[in-house]
């Protein structure tokens, strides 16, 4: 796809900046409903950001009920008691309120709607749905993708289509205020190689690109110190940039390798999807540096390196140094063996089975390749 030939769109709209939250019932009230369920995991009720999201609600006249069955890697089973959770109280719209695994699951029970049965069943042709992140990585909030896990065999799939998109998001980096440092830094890692990967991937075209790219920067200026001063609320306004960044890209470019190979690793061991894409991004790009050196060698340049004096190949193996400074900085520094991550070759038939994720990788994939990727991140 060439650079310069494009169609350029980005579905949800988004009210960005602090004590935005504040604007909720405003954008609720631009659909015409009243009965509002809210999407939650037991995690936000715990922070205590459910209710600042309830003490808003009360200044207007909605009703809203609370699912917060949401468990981190979202099943088809917590969706579906959604969706029973939803038409048992005749809810017309939907607030996702967390990271990741809140706004998928909110995704996916939207998406339910769009069959004929279910649509019978309620009072407006198409559920809204607004998203408030709570994290600083998923990048969801934005996305036409979801990712589902199926219990019974482990794996993850992912479905992208333009109707996943969320109508509104308001991201408000004090939402994000609470988030531990170690869950900063994981959601930044995750921030990071989704701005990576849609960047070098085949599809990126100069629009996103540019976006990919700013969300690099953001994170090189601003994850160590939301790690470091979780109260540092220009890192948290910068981070939660990152993750939006982040999450347009991606909806626009595509993923590619380290997304193929970090499904198939949360599915089968539990890892937290962030944290897989952390230990695995750094060998994946050493993969896939020959297939554009100069992506490459622009990414150890947007993380502060000198590369006047360096070939397009030096300059991007500084890249993927920086990147193992920056997880080893913020505590990330983890390998495949802290977590007992074994059956290489299975993992690496199933990542061979990511096709949304592989075909806009900048390299071709064989087995053997990941097999080797796998070894390299142990």
């Amino acid at each position: 796809m060439s650079l310069f030939n494009f169609e350029f769109q980005i579905k949800t709209k988004i009210i960005f900046g602090e004590n935005k939250i504040e604007k909720l019932n405003d954008s609720l009230e631009s659909f015409g409903v009243k009965r509002i369920m809210l999407v939650v995991d037991k995690g936000i009720i715990e922070a205590g950001l459910i209710d600042k999201v309830e003490k808003i609600l009360k200044k207007s006249d909605f009703e809203y009920f609370i699912f917060d069955q949401v468990k981190p890697d979202p099943t088809i089973e917590i969706v579906n008691s959604g969706i029973k959770f939803l038409l048992e109280n005749k809810v017309d719209a939907l607030v996702a309120v967390g990271g990741g695994s809140p706004i998928d699951t909110a995704k996916a029970i939207r998406a339910s709607f769009s069959n004929v049965e279910l649509a019978d069943k309620i009072s407006v042709d198409k559920l809204p749905l607004i998203t408030i992140p709570t994290t600083s990585g998923s990048g969801s909030e934005v996305t036409k993708a979801v990712v589902i896990k199926d219990e019974n065999t482990k794996k993850k799939f992912a479905v992208a289509d333009e109707n996943l998109a969320p109508d509104i998001s308001i991201v408000d980096p004090i939402m994000t205020k609470t988030l531990p440092p170690q869950l900063t830094a994981i959601g930044g890692m995750d921030a990071l190689s989704h701005c990576i990967e849609s960047y070098v991937s085949h599809a990126a075209v100069l629009p996103f690109e540019m976006i990919a790219t700013k969300g690099i920067e953001m994170v090189k200026n601003y994850l160590r110190p939301a790690v470091g001063n979780g109260n540092n609320m220009e890192a948290r306004a910068g981070m939660s940039l990152a993750s939006l960044f982040g999450g347009i890209s991606l909806s626009n470019c595509g993923l590619g390798l380290v997304h193929a190979i970090s499904h198939p690793l949360g599915g089968q061991f539990n890892i937290p999807h962030g944290l897989a894409n952390t230990m695995i991004l750094p060998y994946v790009m050493e993969f896939n540096i020959i297939a554009n050196p100069a992506k490459f060698a622009n990414i150890a340049y947007l993380f502060g390196v000198n590369i006047e004096n360096m070939t397009e190949m030096e300059a991007a193996c500084k890249g993927i140094e920086e990147i193992k400074k920056i997880k080893k900085d913020i505590g990330l520094d983890y390998s495949l063996n802290d977590f007992g991550v074994d059956k290489f070759e299975y993992i690496a038939e199933l990542a061979l089975k990511e096709k949304l994720m592989l075909k806009s990788n900048p390299r071709s994939i064989e087995k053997k390749d990941i097999i080797k990727i796998l070894r390299r991140a142990y």
